[in-house]
């Protein structure tokens, strides 16, 4: 897969998976439009509402070794190992500023005022803590901060990939 099919295949791979995690639950999502920004408008059980995905990586250099390792138009760029110091914090910081970087972007505050509330979907890439984990440790100091701000989202939810698709913990 090249390198610019890559964020747009992954993106349908998580509202998908999505869409199958909410169905367990009864609710039916209908992806509608890929506009970009947001990475859609989708209809939740008749209603209309729009899905923002970001992904919170260890590190710069761990989320390029990702993504070129899946891209067959780049060359590979090999994560530099090294010790990780308090992986857990480090990852709750990671979700925590990717997640406030969205409440404080211009684009996503003009969604809000033109579809109304959005879901934000957030993967964490963090390979020493999962996303349940981050929830349980940072979830209600994060949740505290994201009260000081804008109410941009309805839900927040964080995921991590599994053999299956992807596995989804709701933060917000």
């Amino acid at each position: 897969m090249k390198h610019r099919d890559i964020q747009p295949a992954h993106e349908k791979s998580v509202l998908d998976s999505f869409g199958g995690y909410l169905l367990a639950q009864g609710i039916n999502l209908t992806v509608i439009d890929r506009p970009d920004p947001p990475d859609a408008i989708v209809n939740l059980d008749g209603k209309r509402s729009w899905i923002e995905i970001t992904d919170a990586f260890q590190s710069a250099d761990w989320a390029k070794s990702i993504t070129s390792y899946a891209a067959e138009d780049k060359t590979h760029v090999s994560y530099k190992r090294g010790l990780i110091t308090e992986p857990d914090q480090q990852a709750c910081s990671q979700v925590k500023e990717v997640i406030l970087k969205k409440y404080r972007k211009g684009t996503m505050k003009q969604l809000m005022q033109s579809y109304g509330q959005g879901i934000l979907l957030v993967g964490s890439y963090t390979p020493l803590t999962m996303p349940e984990e981050i929830i349980d440790q940072a979830g209600v100091s994060i949740n505290t901060e994201l009260s000081q701000e804008s109410s941009i989202f309805s839900s927040i939810y964080l995921y991590r990939n599994s053999e299956s698709g992807h596995v989804f913990s709701q933060l917000l």
